[in-house]
């Protein structure tokens, strides 16, 4: 049995891997340098403060319960396809003009909806052109002209696809939230942080290709204590200086001064976050314990770096969570209940929390997920789909709307991909993440670097950000 200093040793070890997010391997690779382009604009006078807030729902959010129709004919169809899983009309929470509901686990999102808030964006979906249902049957019937994304209904594939809007290679490609970093970052000027942070672990979202997300998490920031003094007893107090002669050592091997610069950037930030937090302003808001909700525990982490942007130095930044499962092939109309409760909750919350700190016009809130549910049932549950709904918040926001064409659902519709209700989206991931990174700032001619397919669609700004 190992003794508990081995295991002390590992999780050190495991520690340095998982909080190193700054300096990598991909970035002394990076063959790309966006920001250093000579077509990409100047952002290094950026004066304002912005962050993007990004919820994924890993798994594929079934948004036609979420956000389902309530118009008299249009619920009727939803129950006739929909069956034992439709929510019943009399538990729906209209909108205000009673074309569509939100669920009923979802009052305070409501809300925020009829309070101009909130949009809707209505099915949206990884695409790499504009797609009618004839032409992916006639892609499937092997039509080579008509390019449809890799690995449809496959939540790997899809996420991959949706994070980074390229095709899986055989090396994982950027995110384009690793991209808007990497463009961004000369906002924030000599900060020792990059852009980006994630509340849950590795994501390709969020990964540049000259920037790396900082990793953390809704409880706090930890220190190196396994190599601090004092942690240990006296005597072993040889291994600290053992230690920083090692990192101090001059090295030819380019992994041994990858690994020691490393370590080093990674104690300098955590130390850097640390003292910013401890400085900011305590949150008033009420937050539920993170057992209770660890979504809206997350989120609370985020307004607290976001309380610290000033001390940290920060005119740009972009967070990550990864909220899940959701993929609800059984038991559905229980399980998406509560996932959807969660987060109405934490999303109300963190709302109110950017109005306490007076950045509510400043962060936008997004949720993304690989793929919507299908629209007909399995029994208990539902299938992979494709085209979903999207909910954005944020003083900045065009609330009180739904943007984009919401689809027929009925089986085998012209909205339909086949039989079982998988709907074609009619807006890409390359659409709404450009709107996203036009409000971020970007300048319109650097958006084409980040979504390699946003030419082919007609709109580049789907207008849901004021």
């Amino acid at each position: 049995m190992p003794n508990s200093t081995d295991q002390t040793r590992r999780d050190f070890l495991k520690k340095i891997t998982i909080m190193a997010g700054g300096t990598t391997l991909l970035a002394t690779q990076s063959k790309l340098q966006m920001i250093n382009s000579a077509l990409a604009a100047d952002y290094s006078g950026v004066q304002d403060y912005k962050s993007l807030v990004c919820i994924f729902l890993a798994g594929g959010n079934d948004s036609l319960n979420m956000f389902p129709p309530y118009e008299t004919a249009a619920y009727q169809n939803y129950q006739n396809v929909r069956q034992r899983l439709r929510i019943p009309r009399d538990q729906l929470l209209p909108i205000s003009d009673n074309s569509r509901a939100f669920h009923p686990s979802m009052e305070a999102v409501r809300d925020l909806y009829d309070q101009s808030r909130l949009c809707v964006l209505g099915n949206v979906g990884n695409l790499l052109q504009p797609l009618s249902r004839a032409q992916y049957l006639a892609a499937e019937a092997g039509d080579s002209s008509i390019r449809v994304p890799q690995g449809l209904f496959s939540h790997s594939h899809q996420q991959e696809i949706w994070q980074t809007n390229r095709t899986p290679a055989v090396s994982t490609p950027p995110g384009w939230g690793g991209l808007l970093a990497d463009l961004l970052n000369p906002a924030n000027g000599a900060s020792e942080l990059p852009p980006t942070t994630s509340l849950t672990g590795n994501n390709l979202w969020q990964t540049g290709q000259s920037t790396q997300p900082v990793k953390i998490n809704g409880s706090g920031i930890r220190n190196f204590e396994y190599l601090r003094q004092g942690t240990w007893p006296a005597w072993q107090s040889g291994r600290i200086d053992t230690w920083e002669d090692i990192l101090a050592l001059n090295r030819n091997h380019v992994l041994e001064q990858q690994m020691a610069s490393s370590f080093l950037t990674t104690q300098r930030r955590i130390a850097l976050l640390q003292e910013a937090l401890s400085s900011a302003p305590e949150i008033q808001t009420e937050y539920p314990s993170p057992n209770v909700n660890n979504l809206a525990n997350n989120l609370r982490m985020v307004a607290r770096l976001i309380s610290a942007r000033e001390a940290l130095g920060l005119k740009r930044q972009i967070f990550f969570i990864q909220y899940g499962p959701w993929d609800t092939h059984g038991d559905q109309l229980s399980d998406h209940a509560n996932l959807l409760a969660t987060l109405n909750e934490a999303m109300n919350i963190f709302y109110q929390t950017t109005i306490e700190l007076e950045v509510a016009d400043s962060v936008t809130t997004f949720t993304a997920s690989e793929f919507g549910r299908t629209a007909t049932s399995n029994g208990d549950g539902t299938d992979h789909g494709w085209g979903g709904d999207q909910l954005i918040m944020g003083g900045a926001v065009k609330g009180g709307q739904v943007h984009g064409v919401l689809p027929d659902i009925t089986p085998g519709s012209i909205d339909d991909s086949g039989a079982a209700g998988r709907v074609i989206p009619t807006i890409a991931v390359d659409q709404y993440g450009a709107t996203l990174a036009k409000w971020m700032g970007v300048a319109d001619n650097d958006l084409n670097a980040l979504f390699p397919n946003l030419n082919q669609f007609a709109l580049r700004d789907l207008g849901f950000m004021n």
